[in-house]
């Protein structure tokens, strides 16, 4: 494939990219009243204003520019890391430290935040749910030492 051809095949992708995300907002329905099943929800019934923070946690608008915002700084890396003799090499070793860093934290959240929430599903209360949690995150990092000991990576 000539360099040619790749920068079309990029700039092709970039812009079915930005059309699938343009076609996601524009699509999309408004805020829908839900919640995860077990799961919880920060407002409160009593009248008191939620803090910013609640707020935002309950906003899907926040949360879909927190997405856009990780997978800009994960394809930034990727870019940087794969950029070869473009950038200096001490660029693509931060941007090879950044998505492993990244995909283990999101990794980590994702577990804790599955477990937390099917452990509030079948009935336990916050902190018996976050014990679960971190009994997770607990029970991966015992099995990673464990593979390194062993040799295996």
């Amino acid at each position: 494939m000539s360099v040619d051809m790749a920068q079309e095949a990029l700039f092709a992708g970039l812009v079915f990219g930005v059309a699938l995300a343009a076609a996601v907002v524009l699509t999309g329905r408004g805020r829908r009243e839900y919640s995860v099943a077990g799961g919880w929800s920060t407002r409160t019934g009593t009248g008191t204003r939620p803090s910013a923070l609640s707020r935002a946690a309950d906003s899907p608008a926040a949360w879909t520019a927190a997405f856009v915002v990780v997978a800009l700084a994960f394809g930034g890396a990727g870019v940087l890391f794969v950029a070869g003799g473009d950038v200096p090499a001490e660029l693509a070793a931060a941007g090879g430290a950044f998505l492993l860093a990244a995909a283990v934290l999101v990794f980590a959240l994702y577990v804790f935040y599955g477990t937390f929430v099917s452990a509030r599903g079948r009935g336990l209360k916050n902190a018996q749910a976050a014990l679960l949690g971190v009994w997770a995150l607990g029970s991966l990092f015992v099995l990673a030492v464990t593979l390194k000991l062993l040799g295996a990576f």
